[in-house]
Parts: structure tokens; C-alpha cells; sequence
């Protein structure tokens, strides 16, 4: 088994990798960003504690720590915590590449 490997730069790309596939499959009556929230609540990286606590360790949550800090949402475990800050984060990662996208067209 390889070992799990996250780090800000692969937490772009696949954000990237995220919306690029959504925007190619997306038809006009869904909302874009209803499609990444669903996205990212069913990710690996957000479902399996591990792959959340790495992704809380090795890449920059701030704004996902932001966004969840606007929920109000409290927590009784570490690993609730750390999957909750690992969907924000890869979420606000989609949201920002998506504006980057809209804004450059």
C-alpha cells in the first residue's frame, strides 16, 4: 500500500480536476455550485478520516477554517472536525478555481 501523499499544490489540481469534470458534464438547469458541494461531500479525501487529518496537517485550511467557522457547527471528535475542515477547504479550493475561471472568460 503507498503511502497517502497531500500537499497544497495536489490539493489545486484536483479541486481543478473536480470542476473541470463537472463544468464538462453539466447541463444548463443544474446549479454549478450545488454540483461541487455534492462533489466534494462524497470525496475521499473528505469521507475517510485519514486522508481528512493529512489533508488538515499538510495543506493550508484556512479558508476552509473560515468557511467553517460561518456554520457555527461544533464537534465532539477529532476526526468529525478534520473532515468537516477537510470539505470546506477542498470546497473553497473548487469555489476559487471556478471564479478564476468565470472571471478570466
Amino acid at each position: 500500500m503507498s503511502e497517502f501523499v497531500i500537499n497544497d499544490h495536489l490539493l489545486h489540481q484536483e479541486a481543478r480536476a473536480i470542476v473541470d469534470e463537472i463544468l464538462s458534464q453539466a447541463d444548463e438547469g443544474r446549479d454549478i455550485y450545488d454540483m461541487i458541494w455534492q462533489a466534494v461531500e462524497g470525496h475521499e479525501w473528505v469521507i475517510y478520516t485519514y486522508k481528512a487529518l493529512k489533508l488538515c496537517a499538510e495543506c493550508n485550511t484556512g479558508e476552509g477554517e473560515a468557511l467553517l467557522e460561518d456554520t457555527g457547527q461544533t464537534f465532539t471528535s477529532l476526526s468529525d472536525h478534520a473532515t468537516v475542515v477537510a470539505y470546506w477547504t477542498l470546497y473553497a479550493a473548487c469555489r476559487n478555481y471556478l471564479n478564476e475561471l468565470q472571471e478570466a472568460a
